[in-house]
């Protein structure tokens, strides 16, 4: 959750996306993980800005320790796919397994619940997670 909430409009929100993007900001968030250590798979999901990471996930992933961690990257999108993110992530965490990613058209999303489960569990069983 962030710090200092986004908008709840679009245009406002993108706005501000914008400009942390070209600030290279680190918005800061509240909570953290509790009992951190005790993961050893990290899932990591978040929308598509700007065809990038949100800078707001790049604030966690620069406050976490992922020494000896899997990580997982998922994303909504509405035409970019990955966008690029899963080699920005797997560059902000050296040494760390990271497996392939799973990007999820924000529409399909939206009007089709039925369609994405099905797309998150076959991406789910290509990692093992599931039978």
């Amino acid at each position: 959750v962030p710090e200092v909430p986004y908008p709840a409009d679009y245009d406002s929100t993108l706005k501000i996306a914008t400009l942390e993007k070209e600030e290279d900001a680190r918005p800061a968030y509240l909570g953290d993980v509790e009992n951190w250590a005790q993961y050893d798979t990290v899932f990591i999901g978040y929308p598509i800005w700007w065809g990038g990471v949100p800078c707001i996930v790049s604030t966690f992933l620069e406050n976490h320790d992922f020494s000896g961690k899997t990580v997982i990257p998922f994303n909504t999108h509405e035409g970019s796919g990955q966008g690029g993110t899963q080699q920005v992530i797997e560059e902000k965490l050296p040494g760390i397994t990271v497996l392939q990613g799973l990007a999820v058209r924000g529409s399909k999303a939206q009007n089709d619940a039925e369609g994405t489960a099905k797309d998150v569990a076959s991406w789910l069983q290509s990692l093992g997670f599931t039978k």
